[in-house]
């Protein structure tokens, strides 16, 4: 590091002067941040001239600090930030201490070094519970879960949130309950929880207008505003998003800045609005790569990819994809690489490139295995099922403890374990089975059919090109469509069969006691009524929409996960061969 000239001797300042100065940079750091880094140098040159070493080393720190939220180079900052540690360690300075551990995880995580991110935010944990500092330790597990979200360990990330949004409530730490709900409202985004997550965002954003921080204040804007996007609620969304774009201008936090640049170009894309939407990329690109913020970078280039794509433009959208590919496999971010993957695998077969198409498409696939697999979408299930589970034991007891005024409550008790329980089975937008209770029936129709060698057949199927249905008319056009689907399929199968929405446009038919050569003719009736019906009542210009379905049968297979196995290999087969198909094929009727 460069020294910096000492101030002249009649000039310099007593140790609580210095201190003084490091308090003020500490409560500008996040509204004003230049001027932050201006006093916490100011306490810098004036700690070294009458040698205080804790002025010092919150001087460093506080420095480190605005350099980072500035976006300025990483290694000059991380180089006066081990200095400023290692002084805090050693003079036993507590808070200052966790402000460290958690800067240098945030540096790690700007490398893309996540483990290293983790183990320091751990180090943070340990130090605040060792002290009993709950709003240290609030902040701590909520870093851990941004930095799991990061690297898509949703059910991870939700336990840590949970606790930290209880300890945060606990302590009466407004700040802290805003941060905690708005990670929580990304995870249940990430699960498909919108409206929850949306009731999240909108309490993280009422709690951070309650605090004098600008920066959480933008951050839970653009939150609820990228939401209210993908809603297709686009003039309340433009608000929100305005406002965090002001306040994050205001403050000079340029990863804020990027990230609403970022999500008010999402949201003129989604308009229509490409001019706009390439200029708001265009100005985030260079603060992103300034910040070394690799998940907007990469988020940059798949909504280029898609202005691109728009304009037919397709080597610039192939070459965009390819870079935000490269950007989220090198990062392990693995939910970005699946965007990237299942858009290479759309413009592949725009050009007619089948075998690359089905190759990128079985890798969004893989990608979304790794994201939402069965181990996590238990465990995610499993965890509000427990705190369901565990709310109502207590209300409960308490009912039973209580008089004839607690029967009411009682009354409404019940009534509400009933529709818990009817919501473990069934899937929030279609009304059909879920992917768990699939799941159970699954392996009792498999043991059964294989007892009595009655014939069992499992079909999937997937929507032809949805994406596109939610690009073109939004989110609420896309849910009817999907709850259309879903009523086609019941009402054209068996009471005995199990229809299930596997997840996102992905459906499954159990098809109970049926011949594979049967259950063939049965869905391909199925994807002929889907094929046939008027989709222009649910929007005029919604014209057509098909599906693609994958057939197995349990003679084929020697366990249920096998059989599934097989009929999502032959849903490839049917999208690779031109999609609004049944693989294997129907075999002509007996004359």
């Amino acid at each position: 590091m460069k020294a910096r000239p000492q101030p002249p001797a009649r000039n310099r300042l007593s140790p609580e002067q210095v201190d003084a100065l490091n308090a003020e940079a500490f409560e500008l750091r996040m509204s004003d941040t230049p001027r932050a880094l201006q006093l916490a140098q100011q306490a810098h040159d004036q700690a070294l001239a009458i040698d205080p070493p804790r002025g010092l080393a919150y001087a460093l720190l506080r420095w480190s600090l605005c350099e980072f939220i500035l976006g300025l180079p990483v290694a000059p900052l991380q180089a006066r930030l081990d200095q400023a540690h290692s002084l805090l360690e050693a003079l036993g300075e507590v808070p200052g201490h966790l402000d460290a551990l958690n800067l240098q995880a945030l540096i790690q995580e700007r490398l893309g070094s996540y483990e290293q991110a983790l183990l320091l935010h751990q180090r943070a944990l340990e130090l605040a519970r060792l002290h009993r500092l709950a709003r240290a330790e609030a902040r701590a597990l909520s870093n851990m879960a941004v930095t799991r979200m990061t690297l898509g360990q949703l059910p991870e990330a939700l336990e840590l949130l949970q606790h930290s949004l209880s300890l945060a409530e606990q302590s009466g730490s407004i700040v802290d309950q805003a941060y905690a709900l708005g990670q929580l409202g990304q995870v249940l985004q990430g699960i498909g929880e919108m409206e929850l997550a949306a009731e999240h965002l909108q309490r993280s954003l009422r709690c951070a207008r309650q605090t004098q921080d600008l920066a959480r204040q933008a951050t839970s804007a653009l939150d609820l505003g990228a939401l209210l996007s993908k809603l297709s609620q686009h003039a309340e969304a433009r608000l929100h998003l305005d406002e965090a774009l002001t306040l994050s201008r205001r403050t000079g936090n340029v990863n804020d800045l990027g990230q609403a640049l970022l999500g008010l170009g999402q949201s003129c894309l989604r308009q229509g609005d490409m001019g706009a939407a390439r200029a708001a990329f265009e100005e985030a690109r260079p603060l992103a790569e300034r910040a070394g913020d690799i998940p907007t970078l990469c988020s940059i280039e798949l909504g280029l990819a898609d202005m691109w794509n728009a304009g037919d433009e397709l080597d610039q959208a192939q070459s965009a994809l390819a870079r935000a590919l490269a950007q989220a496999t090198n990062s392990r971010l693995s939910a970005l690489a699946s965007q990237a993957h299942r858009a290479l695998s759309e413009l592949a077969e725009q050009r007619g490139e089948h075998a690359l198409a089905l190759q990128h498409y079985k890798a969004h696939h893989a990608c979304e295995q790794r994201l939402l697999g069965e181990h996590s979408q238990q465990r995610l299930r499993g965890l509000f099922a427990r705190q369901q589970a565990q709310a109502l034991s207590q209300e409960l007891q308490a009912a039973r403890q209580a008089d004839q005024e607690k029967q009411a409550l009682l009354t409404q008790l019940s009534a509400q374990a009933d529709l818990l329980r009817q919501l473990s089975h069934e899937d929030g937008l279609t009304g059909l089975a879920n992917r768990r209770w699939l799941d159970l029936l699954l392996e009792q129709e498999f043991e059964r059919a294989a007892r009595f060698r009655h014939p069992l057949s499992l079909a999937m199927l997937d929507l032809d090109h949805f994406k596109a249905v939610n690009d073109r008319f939004g989110h609420k056009v896309g849910d009817a469509v999907l709850r259309q689907v879903g009523r086609l399929l019941r009402d054209h199968c068996r009471r005995a069969d199990v229809v299930a929405r596997y997840g996102g446009e992905e459906f499954t038919l159990l098809l109970v006691e049926t011949p594979l050569p049967l259950a063939s003719q049965l869905c391909d009736k199925l994807r002929q009524q889907v094929e046939r019906f008027d989709w222009r009542s649910l929007h005029p210009d919604l014209h057509a929409i098909t599906v693609s379905m994958g057939l197995a049968g349990n003679a084929e297979a020697h366990e249920p996960e096998a059989l599934c196995a097989l009929a999502d290999g032959r849903l490839y087969s049917a999208k690779n061969e031109g999609r609004n198909c049944v693989r294997p094929p129907p075999s002509p009727m007996p004359t």
